[in-house]
């Protein structure tokens, strides 16, 4: 950061040199605070692993089916460019595959920056503002001001609004706690979306770790038309008073991503 060291020590420029101290001082206040830029480190040469374990919901002539799955992702940081507005841009390949014998096989390539404001991802073409900085518990921003959240998404050939109703909010900063079978001290816990009504759920976290990432990431997005009336005293067989979201649920997804590898 640049530093103006004034040299003149004239009665003329004694409140410029007093303002000028002034100045550094909060600068250097300014920058010794922990904004959080380490939760969302970006470095070439960087690689993720995570399990990711779903179920997506699809309507067929017989009803609403579940089907499970479970694979692998990495994602790597392979390299940098400069987008037209002279931002520093980390391209990020990203590779599965369904059991941890396999080869790895890319499937799509997404990009990420950050600057002292917040931190972006464009995945498959859509921007995301991930963090904003400092990294406060309760802060909350449109994560999404650069998507439209009523766009369709297509799930298993059904058509769902999967970002309708996304507030993005910081629940917890600095906290230790386990995921998967490792205890990380220093996670915060970023909630994307937590709204419900008769029809729809939407609900999405992230977990990020101190110096390494993401280490988990949990969506529910379901949609249904079973609503049950609770104050009748019998209840449709497929839709009774107290059914779940896993058994109503009729078109969307469940997902969990896990951090299993990292360097």
């Amino acid at each position: 950061m640049d530093r103006i060291i004034i040299l003149l020590f004239s009665p003329i420029v004694l409140t410029l040199l007093l303002a000028g101290c002034k100045s550094k001082s909060v600068v250097e206040e300014f920058d010794e605070i922990d904004k959080g830029y380490d939760y969302f480190p970006l470095e070439v040469g960087k690689f993720m692993e995570y399990q990711v374990d779903s179920v997506v919901y699809d309507i067929t002539a017989e009803g609403s089916i579940a089907i499970p799955s479970s694979s692998y992702l990495k994602e790597l940081v392979v390299d940098t460019f400069r987008d037209n507005a002279n931002r520093l841009i980390f391209r990020i390949e990203r590779y599965t595959k369904k059991n941890l014998a396999d080869d790895w096989k890319i499937s799509d390539v997404w990009t990420a920056n950050k600057d002292e404001q917040r931190a972006e991802r464009t995945e498959e073409n859509l921007r995301f503002i991930k963090m904003t900085f400092p990294l406060v518990a309760n802060s909350t921003w449109n994560g999404n001001m650069f998507i439209d959240d009523t766009q369709i998404i297509s799930v298993a050939g059904e058509s769902v609004e999967l970002y309708k109703s996304w507030n993005y909010e910081v629940l917890s900063v600095g906290e230790s706690e386990e995921i998967g079978e490792v205890i990380y001290p220093d996670v915060s816990t970023l909630q994307q979306a937590q709204n419900e009504n008769l029809i729809e759920l939407r609900y999405s976290i992230e977990k990020y770790a101190r110096g390494i990432g993401l280490v988990y990431r949990e969506m529910q997005i379901l949609d249904t038309q079973c609503i049950p009336n609770c104050d009748l005293p019998n209840q449709p067989p497929d839709c009774f008073c107290g059914i779940s979201w896993e058994e109503k649920a009729e078109k969307g997804f469940t997902l969990r991503q896990t951090m299993i590898n990292h360097n």
